[in-house]
């Protein structure tokens, strides 16, 4: 029991604005999506811009990493796997 004489679940402390008075978790600001700043579109001959999207292994990064939106994200990995195909881009590190 509460000191107030409720029930307290082991949520109510993750809920809502601190009570102790600590600040609050620093909030993280959303990237901007490289495509939609540049008004421009992936495009399989640009390996210069298609080697950002991919990490050091040859995988293609996450939405969550790269900061594209969601359209431009299926595009891009679109584009990616045309010039793997191709051979403008290895599928794994060398």
């Amino acid at each position: 029991m509460c000191a107030e004489g409720q029930r307290r679940n082991y949520r109510d402390d993750r809920r809502g604005p601190r009570r102790d008075g600590r600040p609050d978790a620093k909030k993280r600001r959303k990237k901007v999506c490289y495509f939609c700043a540049n008004k421009n579109l992936p495009d399989y001959r640009n390996i210069d811009m298609m080697k950002k999207f991919i990490t050091e292994r040859g995988k293609i990064m996450t939405e969550r990493s790269s900061g594209c939106c969601a359209k431009h994200q299926r595009a891009l990995a679109k584009q990616i796997k045309r010039a793997r195909q191709i051979g403008f881009v290895p599928y794994t590190a060398e």
